[in-house]
Order: C-alpha cells, then sequence, then structure tokens
C-alpha cells in the first residue's frame, strides 16, 4: 500500500492522484516533486492555440466588422458625434462610459500631428474583414473554450501535477475576469501561456512584469487607456490617470494589504505606469496588438514611490519601482502567506510562511527555490508534523481530481465547460482581481455541495470497466481511507453510486 507521503504528493502537492500513481511516487515523493520543478519541457505550445497579438487584433476586427455594419466611416471620421454613437452602441463590451470615451480617443485621433494622422489613413485604407461581427466574437469565445479545453485536459494526463498546481496557483494570484469584455475573452487564457507558464520556477521579477505589461492586464485593469494628465495626449484630450493597474499591483500582486505604501504612492505608480499599453488600428499600428511603450502617453517627470526618488527613463522608471516592490520585504511575507495558505492549511503555521518569506528574500524573488523550500518542509509532510487533508478543494481542483481519477481525457470542449458551468467555477471568471477565494467557508456551502453531488452523479453513470468503488478508492487515497468511507462504498446499491459516493467521500472533496 501506498505511503502516507505519496499520497501527500500528490493530493496536497499535486492535483490529485490517478489511478496506481501513488504506487509509482512511494518510492521517493520528495524526488518526485522536485523533478517536475526543473523539467520545463511540458508546454501548451503544440495545440494551436490562439496568442495574445492575434487574440487583440480579433477583437480590433470586431470593433471594424461593427462600425461596419452600423454604418460608421472606416476612414478618420470628423464627425465625433458619430464615432460616439457607434462605440456608445456597443458599449456592453465595455466598463463605463470613461472606458467608452477613452477608446474612442484610442482609436480616433483625429487632431494629432501629422505624422501621426498619416499613420492612422494608411491603417484605415487597408482591406477590410469579409467576416460579421457575430462571426468573430464567436470565433473569439471558441478560443477561449478551446483554451480552457486543453489546458484541462492536460491538467488531466499530466505526471507533472505539482507544477500545473503552481500554474494555477500563480494564475489566480495575477486574476483575470473575461466578463470585463471581449478583449479579456480573447486573451485571458494567453496571459497564462505566456506571462505564467514560463516562469512559474523562475524568477518572481520577470513573471511581474510580463503580466503587468501583458495585453489582458493592460485592458482588464485599464492601464491601457491610462494617460498621463500632462502628457501630450493628456494635454490634447483632456484624459487622466486611471489607477486600476497600479492599486492592484501594491495591493494584490506584490506587496499585499498593510504592505507600507499609500494612496500617494498608488498615484505615483499610476503616472509611472502610463505609456504601458498596446498598438491599436490608429495607433503604433505596425504593432497592433503587442505591448508597446507610448511616451505620448507617459507623464513626464520624476516620481516618488515609497520614500525613492525615479527619475522619468520612460518605461523603465516603472520596471525600476517594480524590482523595487519585488525586494520590499511585504513582498516576501505576502507572497509566503498566500503559499503557505495554499498548499498547507487555511491556517498554515507562522513557521513555515517565516521559512518561505527567508528564501523568497535569499534569492531575491527565485520561485524554484522557494517551491524548493515549500516541498521540503517539514510542516508539510506527515511524518514531521503536517496533517493530512486540511484544505477542501475548490471547484475547480475538484474536476481535476475526479478527471485524474478516472482518467476522463476524451472530454469535448462543451463537455468540459458544462463540468465547470454546474459547479459554479469557470475558469478565468473570478469577479475580483484578487481572484477565487482559497477559505474552506467560500467553498463548504449547501448549494456547492449539492452541485458537486450532481456533477459526481453524472460522472459515476458513464464509469465503465474499472475496479469496484471500494477497491477504486483505496487505489487513489491509499492509507487515508477512512473505515467509515469504506463501509459506505461498499454497502453502494449499484456500481455507479458507488463511484459518485466515493467523489464525495471527505478523502475525495479534500486535499
Amino acid at each position: 500500500m501506498a505511503s502516507l507521503d505519496a499520497l501527500t504528493a500528490a493530493h496536497r502537492f499535486g492535483l490529485g492522484a490517478r489511478f496506481g500513481e501513488l504506487d509509482t511516487i512511494a518510492p521517493d515523493p520528495v524526488t518526485w516533486l522536485n523533478a517536475q520543478l526543473t523539467d520545463v519541457s511540458s508546454t501548451l505550445d503544440t495545440f494551436g492555440l490562439i496568442n495574445s497579438v492575434d487574440g487583440i487584433k480579433l477583437f480590433f476586427a470586431f470593433i471594424e466588422a461593427l462600425r461596419l455594419e452600423s454604418g460608421a466611416s472606416t476612414a478618420l471620421a470628423s464627425d465625433k458625434k458619430q464615432l460616439h454613437n457607434t462605440v456608445s452602441h456597443y458599449a456592453a463590451f465595455f466598463q463605463s462610459a470613461e472606458d467608452i470615451r477613452r477608446m474612442e480617443h484610442l482609436l480616433q485621433f483625429s487632431d494629432m500631428d501629422e505624422a501621426t494622422v498619416i499613420r492612422a489613413a494608411s491603417a484605415a485604407s487597408q482591406p477590410k474583414a469579409t467576416k460579421t461581427s457575430n462571426d468573430i466574437q464567436l470565433e473569439i469565445i471558441n478560443a477561449l473554450f478551446q483554451d480552457i479545453g486543453v489546458r484541462t485536459l492536460h491538467a488531466t494526463v499530466t505526471p507533472a501535477s505539482f507544477r500545473e498546481r503552481l500554474v494555477r496557483f500563480w494564475s489566480d494570484h495575477f486574476s483575470v475576469d473575461v466578463h470585463k469584455g471581449l478583449s479579456v475573452v480573447a486573451t485571458a487564457g494567453a496571459m497564462e501561456r505566456e506571462a505564467i507558464r514560463p516562469h512559474v520556477t523562475g524568477n518572481f521579477f520577470d513573471m511581474l512584469v510580463a503580466v503587468e505589461s501583458h495585453q489582458t492586464m493592460l485592458v482588464y485593469l485599464d492601464n491601457w487607456t491610462s494617460f498621463g494628465p500632462n502628457s501630450w495626449v493628456g494635454q490634447q484630450f483632456g484624459l487622466g490617470l486611471n489607477e486600476n493597474l497600479a492599486r492592484e499591483t501594491l495591493e494584490l500582486h506584490t506587496l499585499g494589504v498593510g504592505g507600507g505604501y499609500s494612496q500617494d504612492d498608488i498615484i505615483e505608480y499610476a503616472k509611472a505606469i502610463t505609456g504601458w499599453t498596446m498598438g491599436n488600428p490608429q495607433i503604433n499600428e505596425d504593432q497592433l496588438g503587442a505591448f508597446v511603450f507610448d511616451p505620448l502617453f507617459h507623464e513626464p517627470g520624476t516620481r516618488t514611490i515609497m520614500g525613492k526618488t525615479y527619475p522619468d527613463t520612460g518605461q523603465n522608471q516603472a520596471l525600476a519601482a517594480l524590482q523595487d516592490f519585488v525586494r520590499h520585504p511585504s513582498t516576501a511575507n505576502h507572497i509566503a502567506r498566500k503559499l503557505a495558505f495554499h498548499f498547507h492549511s487555511d491556517t498554515p503555521p507562522q513557521s513555515l510562511i517565516d521559512q518561505l518569506s527567508q528564501v523568497f528574500t535569499d534569492t531575491d524573488g527565485d520561485l524554484l527555490q522557494v517551491s524548493l523550500a515549500l516541498v521540503s518542509a517539514p510542516e508539510m509532510w506527515p511524518a514531521t508534523g503536517g496533517e493530512q487533508f486540511q484544505k477542501l478543494r475548490n471547484s475547480e481542483e475538484f474536476i481535476l481530481a475526479t478527471f485524474r481519477a478516472f482518467d476522463l481525457k476524451e472530454l469535448t470542449t462543451d463537455q468540459i465547460f458544462n463540468a465547470f458551468s454546474l459547479i459554479g467555477q469557470v475558469p478565468f471568471t473570478a469577479d475580483s482581481p484578487a481572484g477565487w477565494p482559497d477559505d474552506e467557508a467560500s467553498w463548504a456551502s449547501s448549494t456547492i455541495i449539492a452541485s458537486r453531488l450532481n456533477l459526481s452523479v453524472l460522472i459515476g453513470g458513464f464509469i465503465q470497466n474499472v475496479a469496484l468503488p471500494p477497491d477504486y478508492a483505496t487505489n487513489l487515497v491509499g492509507p487515508a481511507l477512512s473505515d467509515n468511507s469504506l463501509q459506505i462504498l461498499s454497502g453502494a446499491f449499484t456500481k455507479e453510486q458507488g463511484y459518485a459516493l466515493m467523489l464525495m467521500t471527505p478523502e475525495l472533496q479534500r486535499r
């Protein structure tokens, strides 16, 4: 029978055991985990998923198709009222009237200098898409479905489930919500693949820069339409700052709440990241959809943030501030606490937090070393003080553990999406930049448990040609399966009922 340490490796660190996997892990669970941290060969690059630049190009093609369908001019509009009415008609795809006004200026700078007007006119003269706006919208939504399907099936079959857990941890740390608008729908999956996956065992600063400059985050937290009040654009059109990305960078992504910054620091950093935007059809059209630093948007001048002065070095002004955020003690403590809370329990021991924080500080944010320290921490293992099944799985983790348990790798994209919808946790839809809640109380409601039971019954109904429920459960959770759970499974009236009950046992609901 597999050891408790193998069970810990598969469930506490990983996404749940596949049938027979505990026997593979048992000889050396620590080596099994550490190998996943150094093997970076597992990517999603071969699945033909849409990248962020192409996603943004589709979004702008959607806007262009809307204009054509509404009869709006595709050239530089002299009638700004007509342009306003056209964009406002499709306000559902933006967040607010202010976003609409900002979008107008991003797409239509009719009073700019001659060079800018020439670039805009050139973009307007290009051949127009023949697809309808509905066609393009469906293409974008289907791309998101495909992304969710691929990442889910990869998590179902991968032997490196600890690494995949780390991807989801960091993706949630930098959470985005596709309900923001179609541009986020088009790029949310790409952000995880482009900015998160390559850095989960790299340097935190590199991941941070990749995320904060990614098209998805720039749109989700409104920085692509944030302008320095004294920048060229700010002066010409009376546009100003949006503090959302600056606030969440400090509050959620680095220092954390109470991390030692003030509202003035947020404003100053918001000014530092003005100009972090992306190419659009009228401005920087030659870099359409890609990240650009546009000095026309950037607030000029020196910034003072948390007592340190940063000279105006363009894009590097904000990068220098970001590096200092990463090296601040509050960031090390914030990251360490989140990791301990996620992987250990809702009440992780302070010794674990302190150890992870110290490694983060000593290695300048080396996430490989932090993850290795998490694996080696005695508080994580039952033989040296850790306890089993301290965390209730969130609903996505429950689905992934279920899919892995039964090797459900032949599901369609629609079936996968419907499963997530049933249990109320569709990827990339957390309704706050803080991401999904990570405490037991948030996932223990009667509604959530009922939805998990409904899904378990559906899955139990088509499981065939596998061991009987008591034997199957024993294989998945080994020595942790309680006598009570074993008795319940042995008393099931049918195999289908037994498999459904198995998924609802505490040993499968928790990790």
